[in-house]
């Protein structure tokens, strides 16, 4: 079976978004990109301003790291809290992750050469 197969329809899977301070989605990534159960993981910066002033004149401003890991159902339960214990996300403004079921899936996969 192909990767596109396996990682297609036929197989169930879960969709883990995970929001994390900046800086930790690499470090994330390497840690579970080989987990058993993983199929895809990728992630991206974000940043952008709020509409919370925080003096007058001031505007919010934040930075996350956003992970998104295609998983097999099976293991989501238990990916889901690695990821939650290893990104410290129990801690006051650490971040969230949130689980949702999808029928598809596209492979994204870290390589050694990329340019982080």
């Amino acid at each position: 079976m192909s990767v596109l197969a396996h990682i297609g329809r036929g197989i169930e899977k879960k969709l883990l978004t995970v929001i994390v301070r900046a800086g930790e989605g690499q470090r994330l990534v390497e840690m579970f990109a080989e987990v058993p159960g993983v199929l895809s993981i990728s992630h991206h910066h974000a940043r952008g301003m709020g509409s919370r002033r925080v003096r007058a004149g001031q505007l919010y401003f934040d930075e996350k790291d956003v992970l998104l890991v295609l998983v097999e159902e099976a293991s989501a339960d238990e990916v889901f809290a690695g990821i939650f214990r290893e990104g410290r996300l129990g801690e006051a403004g650490a971040g969230m992750i949130f689980m949702e079921k999808i029928l598809r899936g596209h492979p994204m996969m870290p390589f050694a050469g990329a340019d982080w």
